[in-house]
């Protein structure tokens, strides 16, 4: 594969990173919503059918998620096997340059990778957690805000 060809694919797994992220949070946005609104209040079984499905969602782009990664990661090994690059490896690995590779070893690209799985794992507890335990308050607590009446 030519280094260009090896730049496109890059570009197109980027994109599906983005693409990725951005459904990423439309779900947890709409579902977020879905809790605020009215879900929050719904009897056990509702709740249970409503994260059963934001989770096959998100198993699924997971999945794509780990693909991907999997394709940049043999993206990364092919433009390393290119005999004269116009970016190294390095540099691809860790476009800023502040620092080119962390204390642990780790590249700027695999350190970014962690972070998200990590955020994805923390977001999808705090949404169990928030469908299950979190006790919402009720219209009869206080004012009801979420009706519009913001004076």
């Amino acid at each position: 594969m030519s280094e260009a060809e090896l730049t496109q694919q890059l570009f197109n797994a980027i994109d599906t990173v983005l693409t990725v992220f951005s459904l990423f949070f439309t779900l947890v946005s709409g579902y977020l919503a879905a809790l605020y609104f009215f879900l929050a209040y719904a009897p056990l079984l509702l709740r249970a059918v409503a994260f059963a499905l934001l989770s096959i969602g998100l198993v699924f782009l997971g999945g794509v998620a780990a693909t991907v990664q999997n394709i940049q990661n043999g993206l990364f090994v092919a433009w390393g096997k290119l005999p004269e690059p116009t970016i190294s490896l390095s540099q691809l690995r860790n476009p800023i340059a502040v620092a080119a590779v962390l204390e642990n070893g780790w590249t700027m690209q695999e350190t970014g990778v962690a972070i998200g799985w990590g955020v994805a794992v923390c977001v999808y507890l705090a949404l169990a957690y928030l469908t299950f335990v979190y006790r919402w308050p009720t219209a009869s607590a206080g004012a009801d805000v979420r009706a519009g009446q913001w004076s």
